[in-house]
């Protein structure tokens, strides 16, 4: 596990992922579900996020319903006004392939990422904001509950006994998940990753203890359930900017740890050979084609 971030922010696909730019693009464009149709996999995300909110506490039959509408209404928005910014992206990213990539166009895009993030977060936090403050203390303890279990299932499923099966872990998942994107890589490929990583720290333990704080000061903010005005703010600041509670040394291992992944991703994309770079154009292009339509579709049941 390589934590890495940037601009005071951490991206939660980037925390779990030492690939800055390619491996985003493998979760939000395939990793939404195991079927190749974008579209299929995009309309299935209310009921996953509904899902996946509700399974952190027992709600009650009015508080399904609240859910349900907050992402309905979120999901629109997305739809709407995010997903065509995500077109244009990733054809923009497609074209950029033909050319030789350096580690500043790599920070760039990493950059836009996070700007697509930091939007979605600060549209959903009103909307956040009011589903915890409904919390009960009961549903609070349970919230608190299993976090730590998710804590220890993370720690579990991105840590290993000795540092050699860590960073074996870590090498297998990584490039599990290019040769998903990028086609089949060829042994240089491979053992330029491995020795890529092998220079980022493993900050699996730092990662978790880190998580752990972070979990605290949003606890303690759902708990105290302040006016409404401070409530937002620190809220915004827990989603919007989490790198405020990180501890001095963790931020930077993330740091540099971003240096390195970004100079992996360039090295790596000049490094494909024709098939495989035009592989990853086709399939930024056709991401590119799938957002732009959906975004003019009403969300299929």
């Amino acid at each position: 596990m390589t934590g890495v971030g940037v601009k005071g922010k951490q991206f939660f696909v980037l925390v779990r992922r030492p690939l800055a730019m390619l491996l985003c693009i493998v979760v939000l464009a395939s990793g939404l579900n195991g079927c190749s149709r974008t579209g299929f996999a995009y309309n299935q995300i209310d009921w996953v996020l509904t899902f996946y909110l509700a399974r952190h506490f027992d709600l009650d039959k009015q508080q399904k319903v609240e859910l349900r509408e907050m992402v309905d209404r979120n999901l629109a928005w997305h739809r709407q006004t995010q997903l065509p910014l995500y077109s244009d992206y990733l054809a923009a990213l497609a074209a950029s392939l033909d050319e030789t990539f350096t580690p500043e166009q790599a920070s760039i895009a990493y950059d836009e990422m996070l700007d697509f993030w930091d939007a979605s977060m600060l549209h959903i936090i009103p909307d956040a904001q009011v589903f915890l403050s409904g919390l009960t203390d009961e549903q609070v303890q349970q919230m608190i509950q299993r976090m730590e279990e998710n804590n220890q299932e993370l720690f579990e499923e991105y840590s290993g006994v000795t540092e050699e099966e860590r960073k074996a872990n870590r090498d297998e998942r990584t490039i599990k998940i290019l040769e998903q994107f990028l086609g089949k890589l060829n042994a240089e490929q491979k053992q330029y990753i491995s020795n890529s990583l092998g220079n980022m720290r493993d900050a699996t333990q730092d990662w978790i203890e880190n998580r752990r704080r972070w979990q605290l000061v949003f606890v303690q903010l759902v708990k105290e359930h302040p006016p409404e005005a401070e409530y937002r703010e620190r809220l915004t600041n827990l989603y919007v900017y989490p790198r405020y509670y990180d501890e001095p040394e963790f931020q930077k291992t993330v740091d540099a740890n971003l240096v390195a992944a970004l100079d992996l991703t360039s090295g790596l994309i000049n490094s494909l050979t024709p098939k495989q770079r035009e592989g990853a154009k086709r399939r930024l292009n056709k991401y590119a084609s799938d957002f732009r339509k959906l975004s003019a579709k009403s969300v299929s049941r």
